[in-house]
Formats: C-alpha cells, structure tokens, sequence
C-alpha cells in the first residue's frame, strides 16, 4: 500500500455536484482541537459542503455565519496536527502519510470518521492493519478506548483488534492498561464468545479489574491475592456492583472444581445464590456431561469467528424449537471448492456420512448464502424421505455485519434436500442449488428466497460438520 494515495475519482463525483448545486462560497473558520492544542484553519463552504456530509449537515443545517459574513466552526474531537491532511484530501483527492507516525495515524482515522469521509476512513484502517500491525496489537486498549463510542464507523478496525485479543487475551489481561479499561469495552471484550483462554484466567482478569475501580477495595494489602478472610460484608457488596453485569459472560461450568473452591469460593457473595448453588451441584456430581468451550477460531476463509458464532446461535434457536437441548456447537472443516475442487464427486466423497452440517457459499458480489443441513448429507432411497425440519438458509451482505445476518426456514421439511442430486449442493428442489461455480436461486420448498438472485457467481464454498453436545 503506497503512502501517498491518489482518491482522484471520488473527488471528481463529488466536484460534479457544483454544477447541479450552485452553493454560495464563504469562508469558513474551522478551529480544531482544544486549547491550549487548537489552530484555525480557513476553507471554502461549498467545497466542504460537497466533500463531507459532516460540513454539509453543520454548514446548511445550522446557523453558524458570523462576522463579516465568515462562518465559524468548531470542531474539539480532532487533532489539529493531522488536519491539514484531511484538508489535502478534500480538495485535492491526494492522502500523503509520508510523516505520519502510528498515533498520528490514529487521530487522523478518528478526524476522518467524524467528518464521515468514509472513503478515507476506510483507507486508513486498512493501512494501520497491513503497514502499523505491530503497533495496532501493541495498543487495542487505547484504539478500542478512542473508537468504542462511535465504533460503527470503525467495523474493520474494531473487528481486526477484536479478533487480536480473543486469540491472545492473556497478552491484554496482564498488561498494565487493562485496569484502566471502559466497563463497556471490557464487557465487549468478555461477552466474545470466541475468547481463546481458559474460563478461570478471565475470572481472574475480571476480578482483577474490579477490584481495581474501587479505592477502598484496591488498597487492601491481599486484593489481588484471592484472599478475602479479612473482607467486609461492604467491600462483597462493593465488588458485587462492579462485576455485576459481567457474571454471565463467565462459563463457570467449564471451570475445575479445585479452581472453583479455590478461586470462586472465596467470592461466593458477589454471586446470586442460585447460580452458586448451580455450579456447585454441577461439581458434586459423579458423572459431568461434557460442556463446549467458547467456539474459538473457525477454519474459513469465508467468515469470521463473529459471523460463525452468529451462524451458531442461529443452529441453536432452530434446534431448541424442537425441545433438543444444544448449548454450544463446533465448526470442523470438511471441504474446501478453492482447495478441494468444486467438481461435485469431491464434495460427495468428503460430506456424506458426517452428520449435520453447515455450507458457506461466497458470491462474486461477496454476499455469503448458505444453509444448515441437521441430517447431513448422505446417500439414502429415493423413497425415504427424511424430516429436515429443522434446516434453514442464511444470508449475510456483503460488509459481513452480523445485522445483516437473516434467514429462512424450511416450508416443506422433506424436500429441503436432494441427495439423489448430481449437483455438489441442492437446498430444496431448487431454492438454492449449486453446480460448479454457478448458483441458482428459486424459492420453493423453503419460506422465501434467501437472496433476489435467480442465477449468480460462485466464488469459493465451504462445508462443515456441525458437532454438539447436550446437556
């Protein structure tokens, strides 16, 4: 990624709209930053007006003109240092990063997005990723600290800092930023049910971090030691309205019964009794039924843990309507088009027999189909027909939300799939077949159509063996 990039086409579109609008041109005087760190840049009012929806919401909307017919605008949230670039963008196209250093990077992100030049924004989260990794890892408590409240802007950002910490959450837990942590990133962070590391050391970073919002607590010579004899009923109570809210992101079940006594116990009170009692009995009996971790990363090339876990959760709802009792489900990679082939004998040979399972299929657009088989494919009489009730098809657009995450059930459970089928995957007697790398779509045996599409591209499909366990 070059470090001086040319955005010379939006910049055109955007000029284009000054000879349909004719916007009176007046300076504006935009003070930027916080005394005694401000300066005051000037700039014209209709270039602005067409360049950031930000200037042109505060420039038309509002009555901002002052003396001598100049426009006043203040803007605290950015830093006046790396302003100037933003202007360079906004009049010429051009981004130069040339003396920008990693901080400097991120006030610069933290400007555009305000400015809603999302065009830019974007651009720049893609260059802290790919040029600024190691100091991205470096610092997620301060990027997450500076973008959680408007975080939306920053998807791909948040999302590539996210996926850091759950898979090396220890690395952010002993830091010595951790305490300093926003009670809402640290539940953002907790409630990640793809946090790769053990129950009892999120435990322990929780109580860590509790322990340290509160003055009184913290001062005690043994805080952090697990040892709470000398404790107050106060201080229980104390502890119990920090971490409150943060008890159900903790799988106590997965947590030994040593470590429960050892290191749960001595926090009995800042429980609710029930689910104490709960785990307690979970210890004292003989024979445990085998619990699922947090889900962990997924082998794909096509989603993220984020988006497995939404998938997860969907698999869930459609199995608990019929009183089956699945908590958690697993994801293990069967096959592959870009790695395997997409001729449909592989598929086949490398799906059937492995009971139920979920297919992934990426279009060329980059919208992600796919559907959830809970038999599996495999090869039975044509006379036999199965109950795929419990199937369904997904879709998710192509920015990958999981907001945009929908789905469909089945209206005809046996006739969901075709196995007698030549082609690799056929949901439905033609709601969503695939053949190749050409896909058709045309509801009929399932609710509605999961995409509008009646044929499309194929990029890349995925299966895997959905594995779980009751309890």
């Amino acid at each position: 990624m070059n470090i001086i990039t040319n955005f010379y086409q939006t910049l055109s579109n955007d000029l284009e709209k000054l000879i349909s609008n004719v916007y009176e041109s007046k300076v504006v005087n935009i003070k930027v930053g916080n005394y005694p760190s401000e300066n005051t840049f000037q700039a014209h009012s209709n270039i602005l007006i067409v360049r950031s929806p930000f200037f042109r919401d505060t420039l038309l909307r509002q009555n901002v003109v002052g003396k001598n017919n100049l426009i006043d605008v203040k803007i605290r949230e950015i830093d006046f240092q790396t302003f100037p670039i933003i202007l360079q963008y906004i009049y010429t196209g051009v981004v130069d990063l040339s003396n920008v250093v990693e901080k400097g990077l991120l006030d610069l992100l933290i400007g555009a997005t305000l400015l809603q030049l999302e065009e830019l924004s974007y651009h720049l989260q893609d260059y802290l990723i790919t040029k600024h990794s190691t100091w991205v890892k470096q610092n997620y408590d301060q990027i997450l600290t500076k973008t959680f409240k408007k975080r939306d802007g920053y998807v791909k950002l948040w999302d590539y800092c996210m996926q850091g910490i759950c898979e090396d959450p220890k690395s952010l837990f002993s830091s010595e930023e951790f305490i300093k942590l926003d009670k809402d990133i640290l539940f953002a962070i907790l409630d990640q049910e793809t946090l790769q590391c053990e129950e009892l050391i999120i435990w322990e970073a929780l109580i860590k971090w509790g322990i340290e919002q509160s003055p009184t607590i913290s001062q005690k010579p043994a805080a952090t030691s697990f040892d709470t004899n000398d404790w107050t009923d106060e201080e229980f109570i104390i502890l119990k309205g920090i971490i409150e809210k943060f008890i159900p992101c903790i799988h106590f079940f997965e947590i030994s019964s040593s470590d429960f006594y050892n290191k749960i116990r001595p926090f009995r009170p800042t429980l609710a009794p029930d689910l104490f009692d709960e785990v307690l009995g979970y210890h004292m009996k003989e024979k445990k039924p085998k619990l699922w971790p947090r889900l962990g990363k997924v082998d794909s090339v096509i989603i993220k843990s984020k988006q497995a876990t939404a998938i997860s959760n969907l698999i869930k709802n459609y199995e608990l309507s019929s009183q089956n009792s699945i908590k958690k489900c697993s994801l293990s990679l069967l096959y592959r088009a870009d790695r395997d082939g997409f001729h449909s004998g592989i598929f086949r040979n490398q799906c059937n027999d492995q009971g139920p399972s979920l297919a992934l299929i990426k279009l060329r657009n980059g919208k992600i189909v796919g559907g959830y088989n809970p038999l599996g494919w495999m090869k039975v009489d044509p006379d036999d027909r199965k109950d795929y009730s419990k199937s369904f098809l997904f879709s998710f657009e192509p920015s990958l939300e999981v907001r945009s995450l929908k789905s469909v059930g089945v209206k005809n459970p046996t006739l969901a799939f075709d196995n007698q089928s030549q082609q690799a995957l056929h949901f439905g007697t033609t709601d969503l077949i695939i053949n190749g790398q050409n896909g058709s779509c045309v509801v009929r045996d399932f609710q509605s159509p999961i995409i509008s599409s009646r044929s499309f591209a194929v990029e890349n499909v995925e299966v895997f063996a959905v594995n779980d366990w009751n309890w």
